[in-house]
């Protein structure tokens, strides 16, 4: 499959937003030290609050790349073999997370949740089986995603491809409708379920990777076509306009602002046309970001999103709880200091944990 360089940079910066969400926000500093928090920090715990709305950007992604790689009905594997393979690619990194979190418990920092832990091992914490995070709270995004693929894959598989469309349409468009109706506007949060029944998490999934899906649809159809296509000087300046507009709005609102939106339907109108245009790359800023560099980056943020909460919570139940006055005084150290540890950390796991593990996996039983 071809590699779309300038989208993995809107994966590298889902990952930074959704860091910069846990370390920042709720479970992170800003609960070890609110009450200093305003004189010390600022208001950055606010205009990172955003940042859950990344994993919304992930679940697009999935979809797109779900269905750019996968083969015709003909060729297709079998949803076994679909799945094995997403979990050879997926749970060693979550088998170490899960360690590293029981060695962190051996500090007295934080309590490890066995049960919860073995539910979320089984891809039950983002579906609405599991009714807690578990210590590897994050894992609930690929369960989620991995139970929504694993429908698309056997629909595809087993069903007339006008019939699947129609299916997934219906579900991406209730989807919404259920969740900005329930939570009056929000797009929000994955435990919560409704009627005991509809659970946020999927409802997100759904939404998210069937849009994904038909973005890459409407690209397989029209491959050809836009890799033909030339554009005027002015009408390149335009995209080029629109596309920064997009990756303008994105970095902003996930990451540097606390603007509140009614209707958070935005954050997914925003994502899909941005991940068009790059498909299009006929704009300066597309074929600007579409570099070797992202991928290089990109390469770690699965790594990254899955380790990260580890260090917040070590640093939350050593170094700031002990040394706080360290905390309110140098803030600006405290913050390199403890991002520094996450990206060192996410690129050990990857090179000795998520690569290594894959190869080894992928040769053994596929």
């Amino acid at each position: 499959m071809e590699k779309f360089k300038n989208i993995e940079f809107l994966r590298v910066v889902g990952c930074i937003a959704i860091v910069l969400l846990h370390i920042f926000n709720g479970g992170g500093l800003y609960e070890s030290f609110a009450s200093a928090w305003d004189f010390n920090y600022g208001k950055i715990h606010w205009i990172t609050s955003n940042g859950a709305k990344a994993v919304d950007l992930f679940f697009i992604l999935s979809g797109l790349f779900f269905m750019l790689k996968i083969a015709p009905p003909p060729k297709m594997q079998s949803l076994y073999s679909f799945v094995k393979k997403k979990v050879i690619r997926l749970w060693p990194v979550l088998i170490w997370t899960i360690f590293l979190y029981f060695l962190v418990s051996l500090t007295g920092a934080i309590e490890f949740q066995t049960f919860s832990n073995i539910i979320t091992f089984f891809g039950l914490s983002g579906n609405g089986i599991g009714l807690e995070r578990g210590n590897v709270g994050a894992f609930w995004y690929v369960s989620a995603m991995l139970w929504v693929l694993g429908l698309f894959f056997y629909l595809l598989k087993n069903f007339d491809k006008k019939i699947v469309n129609l299916i997934i349409a219906l579900l991406v468009y209730f989807s919404y409708v259920f969740l900005l109706h329930a939570r009056d506007g929000s797009i929000g949060n994955h435990i919560q379920t409704f009627y005991n029944v509809v659970n946020v998490g999927m409802l997100r999934a759904f939404g998210g990777i069937g849009i994904g899906y038909f973005i890459a649809e409407w690209y397989k159809n029209n491959r050809e076509n836009i890799q033909n296509l030339t554009l005027s000087f002015s009408n390149k300046v335009a995209v080029s306009i629109l596309e920064f507009g997009c990756v303008f709005f994105i970095i902003k609102n996930l990451m540097l602002n606390k603007l509140y939106f009614h209707n958070q339907i935005i954050f997914i109108i925003i994502f899909a046309i941005t991940i068009i245009l790059f498909l299009l790359n006929k704009g300066y800023i597309s074929e600007f970001l579409n570099n070797d560099f992202n991928v290089f980056l990109a390469k770690y943020t699965y790594s990254i999103y899955l380790t990260h909460s580890v260090v917040r919570e070590l640093f939350k139940g050593t170094f700031w709880k002990y040394h706080p006055e360290f905390v309110f005084m140098h803030p600006l150290l405290n913050i390199v200091i403890t991002l520094l540890t996450v990206l060192i950390l996410g690129i050990i796991t990857y090179h000795f944990v998520e690569k290594p593990a894959s190869k080894y996996l992928q040769k053994k039983y596929l």
